[in-house]
């Protein structure tokens, strides 16, 4: 998952129309695949999932390690066993 900030960025790049796919995929630091996602709207859009988990979402991070819940080897907090996360 790449940061909201850099997501910004490209489609802010993108909307100015100054450069190519595969430049703003170069200067971002992200894959040209991963531009051409954004710009077809295919890829997803984390931050309106965290809108609607409210102020409190935390994305996982730190080391996997097992979640008492579900098992999964994961980052914490599992996002499988948040129940009003969307999948």
């Amino acid at each position: 998952m790449i940061a909201a900030a850099v997501t910004e960025e490209i489609r802010d790049l993108l909307a100015a129309g100054q450069l190519s796919q595969r430049k703003i995929a170069s200067r971002v630091g992200v894959s040209r695949g991963t531009v051409n996602a954004i710009a077809l709207g295919k890829r997803p859009d984390y931050t309106v999932r965290s809108r609607r988990q409210g102020g409190g979402f935390v994305p996982p991070s730190g080391r996997p390690r097992r979640c008492a819940s579900c098992g999964g080897m994961v980052q914490m907090p599992c996002l499988l066993c948040i129940p009003t996360f969307p999948r």
